[in-house]
C-alpha cells in the first residue's frame, strides 16, 4: 500500500499548478522597454534600436515587403528616419511570455526631394519573453493615419 501511496503523492505533485507569473510587473518591464526602446529612435541610434528586436522579428511596415530579421529590418528603414511613439495599450498573455503593445507615432522620413516629412500613425507590436528575462519585440506594424501628402 506505501508504494501505491508514494506513486500517488508524486502524481498529484507532478500536476500542482505553477506558480502564476506578475502580470502586472512583466506589463511594467515591457512599458520600461518601450520607453528606452522609443528614445533609439529620436535621434535615430540604429544598432541600439534593432537590440529591441527580437532574433527573427518580423516588420509588417505600410506599402514595403515584410522585414524579416534584424538585418532586414535595419535594412528598410527608409532615409532620414526618425520617429516618436507611446503605447497607449499593454496586454500581456496569462503564462506571462507573451505580450501585445499598441500605440501612437509620429514617424519622419525624407520625401523625393529629400525633404523631411512627418505622418501620424499608430502600430501594433507582439513581444515574447527572453530566455534571460528580458523583453524584446517579436513582430512590429506601423501605419499611418493618412495617406501621404
Amino acid at each position: 500500500m506505501r508504494p501505491l501511496l508514494l506513486v500517488v503523492f508524486l502524481c498529484l505533485a507532478g500536476c500542482s499548478p505553477r506558480s502564476q507569473p506578475d502580470l502586472a510587473a512583466e506589463e511594467s518591464a515591457i512599458r520600461a522597454a518601450n520607453i528606452a526602446w522609443a528614445k533609439t529612435a529620436d535621434p535615430l541610434d540604429l544598432d541600439q534600436m534593432m537590440s529591441f528586436f527580437a532574433d527573427g522579428a518580423i516588420v509588417l511596415s505600410p506599402d514595403a515587403p515584410i522585414a524579416v530579421g534584424k538585418a532586414a529590418i535595419r535594412a528598410s528603414l527608409p532615409p532620414g528616419f526618425s520617429a516618436r511613439w507611446d503605447a497607449t495599450r499593454i496586454e500581456v498573455a496569462r503564462s506571462g511570455d507573451l505580450a501585445y503593445t499598441i500605440g501612437t507615432s509620429e514617424v519622419t522620413v525624407r520625401d523625393a526631394s529629400g525633404a523631411p516629412t512627418t505622418r501620424k500613425g499608430k502600430w501594433v507590436g507582439i513581444w515574447k519573453k527572453q530566455a534571460d528575462g528580458s523583453w524584446k519585440c517579436a513582430v512590429d506594424m506601423p501605419n499611418f493615419d493618412a495617406p501621404p501628402r
